[in-house]
């Protein structure tokens, strides 16, 4: 029987979204972070077509709050991302995954149904959203889970397609628009604010004052 896991890398969010540093404190990015990724994993919990979820961390605190939240913890030994991943998916092969959908913890608009979209249209192989700005990879779905070796980062949506076509996998790029920003830059910060979708990062801007400060005046601080 097909099983569908999500895996949701998240690194503690103490050392979270260093390029929004320049803008905004520590301990904001820390909680913007963690809104963030309540966001994902809501409307992953909400998606019909996906069975389980992993979370993949290194952070004490992350892991109480996925296990906390029912998810799968996965623990990174402290190794490079991508081969991090490449463990956790072999890990979720060996327990039954038929497919993964690997998402960041930091597109908080998206949401069930986008998931469900996504995972409508892959059949086999590879399927993944690019990121709109660097070429990155800000979803991707496996089948077989181990499939191909990760290589997130920038450009890292050629290099996964690329990876699947030399293993002789199907591959499809989708243009998803709910998939193409991830939040790492002082623009991107403005962007969500004018955002509906993501209620845990809506509610922190807004309780926390951020949201009152994401103007035009914001970025020319920035720089």
């Amino acid at each position: 029987m097909a099983e569908v896991w999500a895996l949701v890398p998240a690194k503690s969010p103490a050392r979270s979204k260093s390029r929004l540093r320049s803008v905004l404190p520590a301990d904001d990015c820390a909680q913007l972070s963690h809104a963030m990724l309540q966001d994902v994993l809501a409307a992953l919990e909400g998606a019909a077509s996906v069975d389980r979820i992993a979370v993949l961390t290194d952070a004490d605190e992350v892991a109480h709050f996925a296990a906390g939240a029912g998810h799968r913890v996965i623990r990174d030994a402290g190794d490079e991302l991508c081969a991090a991943l490449d463990q956790a998916a072999a890990e979720l092969a060996r327990q039954g995954a038929t497919t993964i959908i690997v998402l960041p913890g930091d597109i908080p608009t998206i949401t069930s149904a986008d998931i469900d979209g996504l995972l409508a249209g892959h059949q086999t192989g590879l399927s993944l959203c690019p990121a709109i700005r660097d070429g990155g990879t800000n979803a991707l779905v496996c089948t077989p889970p181990d499939a191909v070796p990760f290589c997130f980062g920038a450009d890292s949506a050629a290099r996964h397609l690329q990876a699947a076509a030399a293993h002789g996998l199907q591959t499809s790029r989708r243009a998803m628009p709910a998939f193409f920003r991830d939040i790492d830059l002082p623009d991107d910060l403005v962007w969500l604010n004018a955002q509906a979708a993501g209620s845990h990062t809506q509610d922190y801007l807004r309780q926390s004052g951020l949201s009152a400060r994401l103007g035009p005046a914001f970025l020319s601080a920035a720089g």
